[in-house]
């Protein structure tokens, strides 16, 4: 990330990492904090993949339309690298994205479009991305019948080669600062960070356990099919995963289903004890990684993709009245949580454990640097 800069996607990347749980035999969980990108969320390195390779391939020109469906976190990148490149950009979109995503889309000069008009909160993906591809098709066809080259694009970011290719940084990063991953785990919507990234540390000679991590109700890892509160990740009943998902899915250790109050609850925990807002999938797969500390081989380097962060959250995730009006506020899975937090809290300044007993306990966060990886000291290795 360079110190000064004019452009804000030159903000992308190079994002810090949390030591959020160790245990007595070496294993370290890291939180890539992925919510430190522009727009607060990993989706906008993956816009920027597919905005880049449209270019390179001639199917995007300079005063060009880009629309795509979404939930919230793609449609901010793609609104983002819209407004700095000079496109118009069309999210179409439904009423369960958080609020606060849509008007910042309208902010950085999206326009909206709802694929469907009733207010209930219902996930309408399938009919998001009918109407998405519908809008870019009527919009090249009008062009054509008027004698101009079309210049509207649907990104389809569900089947599009460039998503996972966004996260290659990532992939790089984590090398750079940890030296290795043994482990590594994130929400799969798309599949584009998880299997991007570990389709990159592949290639960089490392084979990760890949946990994929999807909310009860979501089917891209099986039935049955039901109705989800988490923003952004899963695949509801009708709609297809994706060409990512649908390739890589067999390179899974695990498909983890975690459900609503599992998820909410770890992302309220870990802000209420840390002071550290993550969303709401992104507790979902926090929470699988720390129900799974004690399966991982001993001297694990796991590493759990944080996909975005908890400010867009506040009036839904972490507002009281919002949660019991869904039935999802759980205390005693809240205490779960806390426990397992309280069981795994890292020693301090990422030292080792020491003969099974912890050093005064802290949270160690990681800043990217050239200065070498986490390995370089030795820390990082079996």
């Amino acid at each position: 990330m360079p110190g000064v800069t004019t452009r804000v996607t030159d903000l992308i990347g190079r994002t810090p990492l949390f030591e959020l749980a160790a245990t007595d035999t070496g294993t370290r969980l890291f939180l890539k904090l992925e919510n430190m990108n522009p727009t607060g969320a990993a989706k906008i390195r993956m816009a920027k993949a597919m905005i880049d390779d449209a270019e390179a391939r001639g199917l995007l020109r300079p005063g060009g339309h880009i629309i795509e469906s979404t939930s919230g976190n793609t449609g901010l990148g793609l609104a983002v690298i819209a407004a700095e490149r000079g496109y118009r950009f069309t999210a179409v979109v439904d009423h369960h994205a958080c609020p606060d995503k849509l008007r910042t889309m309208r902010t950085f000069g999206a326009q909206l479009v709802f694929a469907v008009e009733n207010n209930d909160g219902s996930l309408s993906t399938t009919a998001r991305e009918e109407l998405a591809e519908k809008l870019a098709d009527d919009e090249r066809a009008a062009a054509e019948r008027a004698g101009l080259e079309p210049n509207t694009y649907f990104t389809e970011q569900h089947n599009n080669d460039a998503n996972p290719l966004g996260y290659y940084d990532l992939a790089d990063e984590l090398l750079t600062d940890l030296g290795r991953v043994d482990v590594l785990i994130s929400a799969v919507g798309t599949g584009g960070s998880l299997f991007g990234t570990g389709r990159r540390l592949r290639q960089l000679g490392l084979e990760p356990l890949m946990y994929g991590v999807e909310p009860v109700g979501s089917i891209a890892f099986g039935g049955p099919a039901g109705p989800y509160w988490q923003s952004g990740t899963g695949t509801p009943e009708g709609a297809d995963p994706g060409k990512t998902v649908e390739e890589d899915l067999n390179l899974l250790k695990e498909g983890v289903k975690v459900s609503d109050v599992e998820a909410f609850a770890t992302a309220r925990v870990v802000a209420a004890k840390l002071g550290l807002l993550i969303g709401g999938s992104s507790g979902g797969s926090v929470f699988a990684a720390l129900d799974r500390m004690d399966e991982f081989p001993a001297g694990s380097i796991v590493v759990t993709i944080v996909g975005d962060g908890g400010e867009k959250y506040l009036d839904t995730v972490f507002d009281d009245e919002w949660m019991s009006d869904r039935d999802l506020l759980d205390s005693e899975t809240e205490g779960e949580v806390a426990k397992m937090l309280d069981r795994y809290t890292p020693a301090r300044g990422c030292a080792a454990r020491d003969g099974g007993r912890a050093a005064e306990s802290t949270h160690a966060i990681l800043v990217p640097s050239t200065a070498g990886a986490l390995a370089s000291n030795g820390a990082a290795g079996k």
